[in-house]
């Protein structure tokens, strides 16, 4: 398979540039930047067959769609990266051998998540998938929490084995935690509508639905950032993933208050 990447960007001089390295197997890299004031714009120019196309930033679904139909031909395969990942030699390789027929239009990949160099599989709950290959012209991303996800109608979508890996606590405890509250405010606020929750039906058949059920089921339940850390730590073995796995749990602990927080200050 010829495949490009689509990268979102915004304030990403850190990371973006071990983003790009790894994307050397990809045809076309177009980069669609929210607005960046430091250095990710110019390191984006310098780097060869690197497209920029500026863009506020609305939500990951509504980025990743814009860049689908204005970017890219139909049919063109696209991969969805951000500048905190990393194209894994095993998964281009993978995407190298794919020979995908004309009724797939789309695959699931799972991402291995990294926190002070090491991997984090027990906590993360790896592999956990998400539709990140996808044909343009023919697929379309929903928002669902603060991510995207594949609607209900595609159906079950293929998985390929190989994962990307993502280290989004690179740049400090501080930019996590600034990111992360807004990250909490919309994921409160969409748990407050019903609207946004999944059909029972889909989660029994989609894992990414299935956890986003779970989520709404439980938002009111007292002591749910807790839960979590004990799920995380003991029931999925975080506990083994050493010094790493206690910090990440720790985190995804103050994710959750943050959520719980701004659910019971609306009510």
């Amino acid at each position: 398979m010829n495949f490009s990447a689509l990268v979102l960007t915004q304030d990403e001089a850190q990371q973006v540039e071990g983003c790009l390295r790894s994307l050397s197997a990809a045809g076309r890299i177009v980069a669609i930047d929210s607005g960046s004031t430091d250095a990710t714009l110019a390191i984006l120019a310098r780097t060869a067959g690197v497209e920029i196309v500026s863009r506020s930033f609305t939500s990951f679904a509504d980025q990743r769609n814009f860049g689908l139909e204005r970017c890219f031909t139909p049919g063109e395969w696209v991969l969805h990266i951000d500048a905190d990942e990393r194209l894994t030699q095993e998964l281009a390789d993978e995407l190298a051998s794919l020979d995908p027929s004309d009724q797939v239009i789309a695959y699931n990949i799972a991402s291995r998540t990294f926190l002070r160099g090491r991997p984090i599989l027990r906590a993360s709950g790896y592999p956990v998938y998400q539709t990140r290959l996808t044909r343009a012209g023919a697929f379309r991303f929903e928002d669902v929490g603060h991510g995207q996800k594949a609607p209900a109608a595609y159906g079950s979508l293929p998985r390929l084995h190989s994962p990307y890996d993502h280290h989004p606590f690179e740049k400090g405890y501080e930019t996590w935690r600034k990111r992360h509250l807004a990250y909490a405010e919309r994921e409160a606020r969409d748990m407050r509508s019903p609207t946004q929750r999944p059909a029972f039906a889909d989660a029994l058949r989609d894992s990414v639905a299935r956890r986003q059920w779970v989520k709404y089921a439980t938002a009111y339940v007292p002591g749910r950032p807790t839960l979590v850390w004990l799920y995380l730590m003991l029931l999925k073995g975080g506990v083994w993933d050493g010094r790493a796995g206690w910090e990440y749990c720790r985190l995804r602990w103050e994710y959750e208050r943050m959520v719980s927080r701004m659910l019971q200050d609306a009510r």
